[in-house]
């Protein structure tokens, strides 16, 4: 009596023990896009096809095909059907061989947990598994587990993996006809890999369909379709999409998970298609390689992302990431800097800019075109993308604190710190992948709210009161209506003439080298970035973000905007003040600005500034000299007000055509004319003679001008005999290359004070 109250303790706390895990958590890792289409499979560690299997629904004719073909009474018992297992035992003694067998589904998942040699001990040992396994798991979820580990032949494990390798589809799409066979093909798994048995296979799954028929299940009409459709081909049709994306968001995921990405499939195989379309024509240029990144604006979901122009591309690097390669990010840096100016003020998007040579120390920058407007607005800077303007702007806005932004921004390949970069910043001194830049593009499209892009679709939505707003909604809005107005490279340049074209804000940059050239755009629906370039990293004079990535980008904007639904942004008035500014400057208003007008600027401007162009002289009304406290005694006077400009913008200007005043000359009579230590030219001294020296190598070494003023603040600026030769702030330093003979050299400050030496140079030749 205790042996069997003993025994049937153990066998009840056996079977009400949890089972724990059948199958070894040993997983392909299943990529989707954002409509449930497979990408792509990484192989579990065994190198199987075998999908993960929770939370996964199972077709409703396959559930019904394979209880009708393998455990009619599924429903009904509890793991062990104990009339099937009569029946095929009285079958197989009476035939005297082993016809039919009377496993149930459940006892199946058990053999297939732990395989064992078919001996009438190992199916009692079976039978004992399924009715502990029926006592733990749902019905449905012993059909889930069955149909994620059943045999399907070669690597293939599983119904979800046997549908997209044989049928190139998930589950949720099979056809009668394909449920069944999958029922049917566990019993041969290797016919279809090995093209062997396809005959019997489908008689097989005939005689499934036509029981299905006689049972109810289907109609007449089913079941002649059903039956006339061929067997699958036994090429693999698994897809292989979208490879650098696969790889990148699968970095960071455990191994054997599926994982939902917000790529859109259909988006992404259009995209690479233009993308080859437009990689045929540059590669006749030498150019080897195109990325792309395509992300919705609201969202920062990335709906395409193309790494390379072909993954399987070995000659050219193909398998190389190109969107998070960091490189030089040229021009496209400048909207930002706009951005943040104008939040700090006082700059408005009108506002002038010197458009000038210019050096700082030994960095000199130059504008593409190589010349000099003089002045130029900011909007102007941003639409003719002038490297001068931008570097003054960099300058007075403050390096550091613009670098600090783009750190702020996600900016993660900037291994230097600002010092390091200087005022290159600006110019394509730091180094970003196309990743971080689309990314900060789709901030300005969120009216400067940061958007972090998305891979994964279940990521939650990011509200904006859980977001960084990196500069203003207004100063956003105002950079984004300028870069509208960029010139569009080849037949897009007359996109204004045009119903129903595409507006977009959208800049350009090409690294130093003719390296990197990048086009960048943005509107409400997409934010699209793309690169092209060698992947080598060697120059090529075809490459240029305006000739060679602008033509791609508005080829896919054109393409992949939808026209019903709003494209442009709409105007943050709340954001955005009127303030009274002069007419001819751009900036606020001063006292002696003579005409004004309503601009535009951010709410948040905090330094409020004044026109510093518009200056009042007290000048002698005979003369027109300017006179002081000094020498006005006994002299009829008046105030004029002046739009004054340093005398290098003053020379670029008049050699335009335009007429520009000048600081009036102060009386000679005057004792300040004669304050010798106004300015101070401490080298060349007046009527020296200067050798210039040769340097180890033989050439002949430069020569330091240096001055001194008064006021530690002035502006001084150059001449050498009538030539200008630029400006210096701070420290009054001139390196130049002194040609023999003569000279002058004239020093003036910016209030129009003059200092002159006479020297001479000679080379030893």
């Amino acid at each position: 009596m205790i042996p069997v109250i003993l025994l049937t303790g153990i066998w009840f706390y056996w079977v009400y023990s949890p089972p724990g895990s059948l199958f070894p958590d040993d997983y392909a890792t299943p990529v989707y896009d954002c409509n449930g289409s497979l990408l792509r499979v990484f192989l579990s560690r065994d190198e199987q096809v075998r999908f993960p299997w929770k939370n996964v629904t199972l077709p409703e004719k396959y559930v019904v095909s394979l209880v009708t073909f393998e455990d009619k009474r599924f429903y009904r018992h509890d793991g062990v059907d104990l009339w099937a297992l009569l029946n095929a035992t009285i079958t197989n003694i009476l035939s005297g061989e082993r016809k039919r067998g009377g496993s149930t589904i459940t006892m199946q998942v058990a053999r297939l947990a732990a395989p064992k040699s078919r001996t009438l001990f190992n199916k009692l040992l079976e039978c004992a598994a399924a009715f502990k396994y029926s006592v733990h798991f749902s019905k449905q979820q012993i059909l889930q587990i069955y149909a994620a580990h059943v045999p399907m032949g070669g690597n293939i494990v599983g119904i979800q993996a046997a549908s997209w390798r044989y049928f190139g589809k998930p589950v949720a799409e099979l056809t009668w006809a394909e449920a069944a066979l999958f029922v049917v093909l566990p019993n041969s798994p290797s016919a279809m890999n090995l093209g062997k048995q396809r005959e019997k296979l489908l008689q097989k799954r005939n005689i499934l369909l036509q029981k299905l028929y006689d049972n109810k299940i289907i109609d007449r009409l089913t079941l002649d379709i059903s039956s006339q459709e061929p067997l699958p081909p036994t090429d693999n049709q698994i897809p292989f999409l979208a490879p650098h994306f696969c790889y990148n968001v699968t970095r960071n995921v455990a191994p054997g998970r599926a994982v939902h990405t917000t790529l859109d499939a259909q988006l992404q195989q259009q995209v690479e298609s233009m993308l080859a379309q437009e990689h045929r024509y540059l590669r006749r240029l030498g150019i080897a390689n195109i990325s792309a990144l395509v992300v919705e604006t609201a969202t920062g979901r990335v709906r395409a992302y193309i790494g390379s122009q072909d993954f399987f591309d070995d000659r050219n690097g193909g398998q190389v990431d190109g969107i998070l390669a960091p490189r030089s990010t040229g021009s496209l840096l400048k909207p930002f800097l706009a951005a943040k100016a104008m939040d700090k003020g006082p700059y408005t998007i009108n506002s002038l800019l010197t458009d000038a040579p210019t050096w700082y120390g030994t960095f000199a920058p130059q504008n593409a075109s190589k010349t000099f407007a003089g002045l130029v607005t900011m909007e102007d800077m941003l639409v003719k993308s002038l490297n001068v303007p931008a570097v003054r702007l960099l300058y007075s806005y403050g390096v550091r604190d613009f670098y600090l932004f783009l750190l702020e921004a996600g900016f993660s390949n900037l291994f230097r710190g600002a010092e390091g970069y200087g005022l290159s910043l600006i110019l394509g001194g730091a180094e970003a992948s196309l990743w971080e830049l689309t990314q900060l593009y789709a901030s300005l499209g969120n009216l400067g709210r940061v958007t972090h892009l998305t891979l994964y679709e279940n990521e939650g939505a990011i509200t904006p009161a859980d977001t960084l707003q990196l500069f203003s909604r207004g100063s956003a809005w105002l950079v984004l209506n300028s870069l509208r107005k960029l010139a569009r490279p080849g037949s897009e340049f007359y996109w204004t003439y045009f119903d129903n074209q595409t507006p977009v804000a959208w800049k350009t940059g090409t690294s130093y080298g003719q390296k990197d050239g990048w086009a960048i755009g943005v509107n409400r629906q997409w934010t699209i970035g793309v690169w092209i370039g060698n992947f080598k990293g060697s120059g090529n004079a075809a490459i240029s973000g305006a000739k060679s990535a602008a033509p791609l980008m508005f080829t896919l904007f054109n393409s992949l905007t939808r026209r019903d639904e709003p494209v442009w942004f709409e105007k943050p008035v709340d954001d955005l003040v009127q303030v009274q500014c002069c007419e001819q400057s751009g900036y606020p208003t001063g006292p002696n600005c003579p005409s004004t007008m309503m601009l535009e600027r951010p709410a948040c401007s905090y330094i409020p500034g004044l026109c510093p162009f518009h200056r009042r002289f007290l000048v002698n009304k005979k003369t027109g000299k300017a006179v002081c406290s000094l020498c006005w005694h006994g002299v009829d006077t008046t105030h004029v007000n002046l739009f004054i400009v340093s005398p290098q913008v003053k020379e670029l200007l008049e050699k335009s055509g335009q007429v520009v005043a000048a600081i009036p000359q102060h009386a000679e009579n005057c004792p300040q004319t004669r304050d010798e230590n106004r300015i101070e030219i401490v080298y060349p001294v007046n009527g020296i003679k200067i050798f210039v020296p040769r340097d180890l190598d033989g050439a002949y070494e430069q020569v330091v001008l240096s001055a001194r003023h008064q006021r530690s603040d002035a502006r001084l600026f150059w001449f050498l005999d009538s030539n200008f030769l630029g400006e210096t702030t701070l420290n009054h330093q001139f390196t130049i290359d002194l040609a023999p003979g003569a000279h002058v050299l004239t020093v003036q400050d910016d209030e129009g004070f003059i200092k002159k030496v006479r020297f001479s140079a000679y080379k030893r030749e």
